[in-house]
């Protein structure tokens, strides 16, 4: 089963280092890995999918938490969260097609974001498989590129944890 650990770093090089390092060293397959901002100013948040058991993220997160730059770690099985990633897709233009691959776009709740006279790019979210799927649908039309941007993932909101009051 997969699972997902969300490492929130300081934002510097060197504590990026530390974590993938730490990653590396556990030798665990990575699904996906992903670095961005994080919630707070000055830090950063590395979501990675791992393909391992609880008990191996709990040690993973554990390890990470000890590390230098390391503000918090948290991990869940992925069926316990929201996983969803970008991607975007270059197309050589075809006035011919070009209808339909605006049906295939709208099936798929995609959006064209660029158009030359020379290609098209088409911006797609959603789960792993569901951004690969929309894939396979626009083979036909001559893919020239594909940049997908690895998961985020954030653990469900549970039913008995009740609902987070605003603050005033």
């Amino acid at each position: 089963m997969a699972q997902a650990v969300s490492i929130l770093l300081n934002q510097e090089l060197l504590a990026l280092e530390r974590a993938v390092g730490e990653l590396r060293r556990r030798n665990l397959p990575i699904e996906s890995i992903t670095v961005g901002p994080g919630e707070a100013p000055g830090t950063s948040c590395l979501t990675v999918i791992l393909s391992t058991d609880e008990a191996g993220a709990d040690m993973t997160a554990k390890k990470l938490n000890k590390l230098s730059g390391v503000r918090e770690v948290k991990h869940f099985p992925l069926d316990d969260g929201v996983a969803r990633e970008v991607a975007l897709i270059k197309l050589g233009a075809t006035e011919q097609h070009h209808a339909e691959l605006l049906d295939v776009c709208e099936l798929f709740k995609a959006t064209v974001v660029d158009e030359t006279p020379d290609a098209v790019i088409v911006q797609v979210a959603g789960t792993g498989s569901f951004v690969l799927a929309f894939i396979r649908a626009l083979e036909r039309f001559g893919i020239l590129e594909v940049a997908r941007s690895g998961s985020v993932a954030l653990p469900r909101v549970s039913a008995d944890a009740g609902a987070a009051t605003p603050a005033p």
